[in-house]
């Protein structure tokens, strides 16, 4: 049986041309959950100039399978083809929790486009035990900056926390996310608390809990975003061990991050240094089986090193395959790639 993905759109050229690609290893990844017989036939092999993937299995997919697909970064619309060549639709993308304009609408110079931050998202989702688990899942992005990647959890039903060395960020996300529930008319509360660190400090947390429906939240039935000025390195001192089931962060792509850098660590790439302290925060916040999926600018950070310091972090990276094909142009000094690794069990 035949299935066709088609693709959303991009207004990039340059990037259009790339998503093929990008779809076809995050859907391979869904797949190798959901169905692991299917195989992936790329549009070239169609013939319908249009983005769009083919879906080639030996029987229907099963509904656990569609309701995985509708969670795809680039899935506009699912059809069958019939015989003949008709195309019947079988699904659109999932329905978001509170709205589709939520992580799209802010926007602001360096943001990273919505889509691709599902990707990273099911990037870890995937690779992690918990692709199957009931909601609501806890992702936390320990570098959120406004938080775009805590809008992509929202709209999954998720809980999702972030972590940013820059307050300014921070503030302009909970403001944009206050007056979104608001004009939403969306029940939600707010409230602030500290987090206890080491040596005496603390960090400060903005917390909202809200529904997509007012009987839920009547009802105690309520998701949580928080947003903590706190650096990537201490998020384990903050929320303790085994508190998330995944962690996706986009990585800065050259604008210095404000961390403190450990001693000698000048002349060294600064990044490098921020996460041989950061990784092993984020591998202890991890439960058992989850995974942490970062981005990040190829031309300036070597894939095999990252790699390398997620395994001396105590994560397994995942490679070969789908893992193999994330790799993209952004813009001439960017080249995006992702790597993925898993707490082991």
């Amino acid at each position: 049986m035949r299935y066709l993905m088609l693709l959303w759109p991009h207004a990039n050229a340059r990037y259009q041309a790339e998503t093929g690609r990008l779809a076809a290893s995050e859907l391979r990844l869904m797949l190798d959950r959901v169905a692991p017989a299917a195989e992936i036939l790329p549009a070239a092999e169609l013939g319908l100039g249009m983005p769009c993937l083919g879906i080639e299995t030996p029987e229907a997919l099963p509904e656990a399978a569609v309701a995985a697909l509708r969670g795809h970064s680039l899935l506009y619309g699912l059809f069958r083809q019939a015989e003949g060549g008709a195309l019947l639709p079988v699904c659109g993308r999932a329905e978001p929790c509170l709205g589709a304009d939520l992580p799209a609408v802010l926007k602001y110079k360096g943001k990273t486009n919505e889509m691709f931050l599902m990707l990273l998202v099911n990037a870890a989702l995937y690779s992690s035990d918990f692709w199957d688990a009931p909601p609501p899942l806890t992702l936390l992005d320990p570098m959120c900056g406004r938080a775009t990647s805590l809008f992509v959890a929202a709209n999954l039903g998720w809980n999702a926390v972030g972590a940013d060395v820059d307050r300014a960020d921070l503030k302009e996300a909970e403001k944009y996310f206050k007056r979104y529930l608001e004009y939403h008319r969306l029940k939600h509360a707010t409230g602030r608390e500290s987090r206890t660190l080491k040596k005496g400090k603390a960090a400060e947390v903005c917390r909202f809990d809200f529904a997509g429906a007012p009987e839920r939240f009547r009802a105690g039935q309520t998701l949580r975003l928080s947003l903590a000025n706190l650096d990537a390195s201490r998020v384990d001192e903050a929320f303790g061990k085994r508190a998330f089931h995944l962690v996706a962060c986009d990585l800065p792509y050259g604008v210095r991050h404000d961390a403190q850098l450990p001693q000698g660590a000048k002349g060294r790439n600064w990044l490098e240094a921020l996460l041989a302290q950061a990784l092993p925060a984020w591998r202890e916040v991890l439960k058992p089986g989850g995974a942490v999926a970062v981005s990040f600018n190829a031309q300036t950070f070597k894939p095999d090193r990252l790699r390398a310091m997620m395994a001396d972090a105590g994560l397994t990276p995942l490679q070969g395959g789908p893992y193999d094909g994330f790799s993209h142009w952004v813009e001439q000094a960017i080249t995006r790639d992702v790597a993925v690794g898993r707490k082991p069990v």
